[in-house]
């Protein structure tokens, strides 16, 4: 039998707009719309709408440099690659360290959102350990099922991938859309926006929730098309628009889902007293329990439909992290296929199978997901982390995008965002707050670790005999990431610190901060290209 010619050629541009599109909505809806919305209750009380707000508006400025990028260098895994263009090996290995942190740990979260769902039907799947939820041993072998069914499903292509993924990603639409209509109709009390006042926790709390309850968290749909550019076709148009239509979408949803579930709480059928946020917050099931005690306050009929919307949002809560598994753990191999690229990991994850497959990304990316799986302590936690590493990233691409615009100058850009310098300190003072936000010590752990990056770096930097660093380009790069745990430590005790600078001076120090690095980031940026224009520009993909 003869081999197929495009054997090891390349990822295969296969993924439609809508195929694409609808990765990033899948990535979007998964556990996050339902803990979240109910987790970020307990520090911003019914405001938490307005947290859902401020997230969406600060998500979409530090999303649109990820558009113009992918857009410009449509490469597998580009999330993690940019700042080898701008900063250097170093710089880049940082970044992509930091976001390869976040892709890693997700497909584990999600995985444990499923087995706790299902554990209403198979109480054997997850128990509670001195008040942390974890899967049982049946639990762990659910996942590694689930993680071998998406790894044998992107292994022929992600065409197939793809196909599924839009199916499942409709049902999902179509279920947070019944609950959006259908719940208010049956189950809403208005005076629950008011109870105990509509800001119990102050403007710290709304910010604060941002971060810490899985609000940003449920925002990463859009990079998964990013990173998936390589497989687009026509990417230089479809990617902003894949993007455009992630944001709107997801932002939309989310919003309309925190005031279904802000109104759906009965008190009286909890048994705690009005305005007790942090008994919606602890709930294992959030909608599902608010519909199930809510249904005996209500009359026989709206009892008997809010009934089967439990089984619904039961239902939900399982097939929607489940389909957000399979997005992150395609998502996850395509960023070790672009370190690959990079020489950052050995270039065996580089290979391409037959269907257009980075083969072994995808096989360490599984065996990642389930060795994260079976330590995973509770939902929130994890999700605080990983929130954390990706925000890092966030920064470093907000700040690369001028340099970007400088050192090649010439090259077509498809989608061009104005006032590129403005737009650049935006987002990278709005992802030094969400940071900063995150609380102390999660910003200890998370930053440590993205340092920590710096010693498998060494890989890399023996690999290529101690060439191409560029410290001098991004040595900036950990003094910041230094300075944001000292300034979490120092800051008030709303995120956690000793109070030294107390809120909300601590917020107007961060600002400054960020704005100062910003400034040292340009400063330090190449005034020369990296790498070439026709390297920056080379094609990893072939056609379908």
């Amino acid at each position: 039998m003869a081999q197929d010619k495009n054997f090891g050629k390349g990822l295969k541009r296969s993924l439609t707009l809508r195929d694409a599109a609808l990765i990033g909505i899948g990535g979007a809806i998964g556990s996050g719309i339902l803990f979240a919305a109910a987790g970020g209750t307990a520090y911003a009380g019914p405001a938490v709408i307005i947290s859902w707000i401020v997230a969406a508006i600060m998500i979409a400025i530090i999303t649109i440099p990820y558009a113009e990028i992918a857009s410009m260098v449509p490469k597998g895994g580009i999330s993690a690659r940019i700042g080898y263009y701008t900063y250097g090996s170093y710089g880049g290995f940082l970044s992509g360290w930091a976001l390869f942190l976040w892709s890693a740990i997700i497909p584990a979260i999600e995985g444990v959102a499923v087995a706790q769902y299902a554990s209403y039907w198979v109480p054997g799947l997850y128990h509670i350990v001195s008040g942390a939820g974890l899967l049982t041993p049946l639990g762990i072998l659910v996942a590694i099922i689930i993680t071998i069914f998406f790894a044998i499903l992107n292994f022929m292509g992600i065409s197939k991938f793809g196909k599924f993924n839009s199916g499942l990603t409709y049902l999902k639409i179509a279920a947070v859309i019944i609950f959006i209509l259908l719940v208010p109709l049956f189950l809403f009390h208005a005076s629950n926006f008011t109870a105990n006042g509509f800001l119990p926790y102050g403007w710290a709390g709304v910010l604060i929730a941002i971060p810490a309850t899985g609000i940003l968290f449920s925002f990463g749909g859009y990079r998964q098309v990013a990173d998936m550019a390589g497989e687009m076709k026509d990417p230089k148009k479809n990617v902003p628009k894949a993007i455009g239509a992630t944001l709107a979408v997801q932002s939309i949803f989310y919003v309309l889902m925190a005031i279904v579930i802000v109104g759906a709480v009965s008190w009286a059928a909890l048994g705690v007293a009005p305005g007790t946020w942090s008994s919606v917050a602890s709930l294992s099931s959030p909608l599902a329990d608010l519909m199930h005690v809510g249904a005996s306050t209500v009359p026989a009929f709206a009892g008997s439909v809010l009934g089967i919307l439990v089984i619904v949002a039961l239902l939900f809560a399982i097939f929607s992290p489940f389909g957000t598994f399979g997005v992150y753990l395609t998502g996850s191999a395509r960023i070790i296929f672009g370190f690959s690229k990079e020489n950052a990991f050995p270039k065996v994850f580089g290979k391409i199978n037959k269907n257009g497959v980075p083969i072994w990304s995808l096989v360490l990316a599984a065996v990642l997901a389930v060795v994260f799986i079976i330590p995973l302590p509770s939902w929130y936690s994890l999700v605080d982390f990983v929130v954390v590493a990706a925000v890092v990233n966030f920064a470093l691409v907000s700040a690369s995008l001028p340099a970007l615009r400088k050192i090649y100058p010439n090259v077509k850009r498809p989608f061009k965002i104005p006032y590129v310098r403005v737009w650049s300190l935006v987002a990278f003072v709005m992802s030094a707050l969400l940071i900063y936000w995150a609380t102390y010590p999660t910003t200890l752990y998370a930053l440590g670790a993205t340092l920590l990056g710096s010693v498998f770096y060494l890989y890399q930097a023996n690999k290529s005999k101690w060439k191409a660093i560029n410290l001098k380009h991004s040595i900036w790069i950990p003094i910041f990431i230094v300075g944001m745990i000292i300034l979490s430590y120092l800051g008030g005790t709303q995120t956690g610190g000793t109070n030294l600078i107390p809120f909300p001076y601590d917020m107007i120090v961060a600002v400054v901060y960020a704005v100062i690095f910003w400034g040292i980031a340009q400063l330090m940026a190449p005034k020369k290209q990296i790498y070439s224009a026709e390297q920056l520009l080379a094609s990893e993909s072939v056609s379908a």
